[in-house]
């Protein structure tokens, strides 16, 4: 099992990561997001587009204060997009998501 906070800190360090929900659903749509990773208390709204998108989608455990605490972040994020995982086992998450996300 992938451990997602350890995951995230490496692709955050050694790879190439859009933090922020506009510029996560915006690497969604180019295609440059390889997954996208949102926070319990997300806005609705964003959720929808993500669900739209043909890019999976995980959904954090934790709320936006800890999805930055896990990034390394002194601030919330709600949402996130991995564009090179570089280092880390993040893309492991894809074998449990089918699709936008895994609600």
């Amino acid at each position: 099992m992938v451990d997602v906070d350890r995951a995230l800190r490496s692709s955050i360090r050694t790879g190439k990561v859009v933090l922020g929900s506009n510029k996560a659903v915006e690497a969604g749509l180019s295609g440059k997001a390889k997954i996208i990773v949102f926070s319990a208390d997300c806005p609705e709204d964003v959720r929808s587009q993500l669900a739209s998108m043909d890019v999976p989608a995980y959904s954090y455990p934790g709320m936006g204060k800890d999805l930055g605490s896990a990034c390394g972040k002194p601030f919330s994020i709600a949402t996130l997009a991995i564009v090179e995982p570089g280092d880390s086992e993040i893309l492991a998450l894809l074998r449990g998501i089918r699709g936008g996300g895994n609600e």
